[in-house]
């Protein structure tokens, strides 16, 4: 009990970890532990939800795919500042956070840069459509965009309202900001980078990770071969290749089809892959149209998930009888 009133955000199963790596022989099961502290008001019963079915995925090794997104937050004051958050996909590890007033495009590159020096050069980097990463369609390229060609970058981009995609960073986001509701507000900036640093040591080097199998992401980063440029040579990632969409709304990518909507007939998109991980994005905006865990066995056909066929027509009601029934049927 005294370990969860000590890290009031632990819950049972984090606590269950931490006594085990304490040296607890045989601590309570993890249900257990949730109903003592349930039983002393530590924690709130949750409506129960059915699980969405989200096929999770990541990358093969540190340094394959960043992801980076900027949050904002409030002063002591009441003024807002901003960080950019940088999240190396396959340990889920915090590689950068950053505190500033303005999020321009210059700013976004200096996190950037800060991470490149001390973690390398990703393969890959995937961000929102944000004007800090990304020129408006059909103008020139912004400077953080050409910063990640010099160094020979492939940048990604999530599709507008699909979160799950930077899901990973998201989620830093929330842990950072309840570190920031128990320990702040900053007085200044530099007080809030303070505050940066302890969150993301916190989250690297402490605090066990469900997806993880209750490991810290600097364990996983640590116990792994970093991706390097000669990964791409010897075929660590293949691509990108250009294709063009069939008049079915498919393209065809290594005996496989993949469907990307008819809508998008005739255009080129861009296939990247990565240890049998796939993304396709459009090639004239960047625009990100499917992501692909598993190719399967050739000739395996990735649909979009809709159901096909016409919509079911509602039987209309015969003149004489009462509205929504037919007659002769109860």
């Amino acid at each position: 009990m005294k370990l969860r009133v000590d890290n009031p955000r632990w819950g049972a199963r984090t606590l269950h970890t931490k006594l085990v790596q304490a040296g607890l022989a045989r601590p309570p099961v993890v249900s257990t532990m949730h109903r003592v502290l349930q039983r002393h008001g530590l924690v709130v019963a949750q409506e129960h939800r059915a699980p969405k079915e989200w096929k999770r995925f990541e990358r093969h090794a540190p340094n394959a795919l960043w992801q980076i997104d900027g949050t904002i937050v409030a002063l002591a004051d009441g003024s807002k500042a901003w960080i950019v958050d940088l999240l190396d996909d396959h340990a889920r590890y915090a590689i950068g956070a950053t505190a500033i007033r303005r999020f321009t495009v210059h700013a976004a590159w200096k996190a950037m840069d800060t991470a490149i020096t001390e973690h390398g050069v990703p393969r890959q980097l995937i961000s929102d459509d944000g004007l800090q990463f990304k020129s408006r369609k059909g103008q020139k390229p912004v400077f953080f965009q050409e910063r990640l060609a010099a160094l020979n970058i492939h940048q990604l981009n999530s599709r507008p309202r699909h979160t799950q995609t930077c899901g990973k960073l998201e989620r830093y986001h929330r842990t950072f900001k309840e570190f920031y509701a128990d320990n702040g507000p900053a007085a200044t900036i530099e007080d809030l980078q303070a505050l940066c640093d302890r969150c993301r040591w916190y989250y690297n080097h402490e605090r066990p990770h469900r997806a993880l199998n209750q490991q810290t992401p600097a364990v996983v980063s640590d116990t792994s071969r970093k991706m390097t440029p000669d990964d791409v040579r010897r075929g660590g990632n293949t691509g990108p290749r250009v294709l063009i969409v069939s008049a079915s709304g498919s393209i065809k990518y290594r005996r496989r089809r993949i469907n990307v909507g008819m809508p998008l007939s005739g255009q080129k998109v861009r296939v990247t892959e990565a240890k049998d991980f796939v993304t396709v994005h459009l090639v004239e905006d960047g625009r990100l149209l499917r992501e692909i865990v598993d190719l399967g066995p050739v000739g395996t056909y990735h649909g979009k998930g809709n159901k096909r066929g016409r919509p079911r027509k509602v039987p209309q009601a015969r003149a004489g009888t009462p509205e929504g029934k037919l007659s002769g049927m109860s």
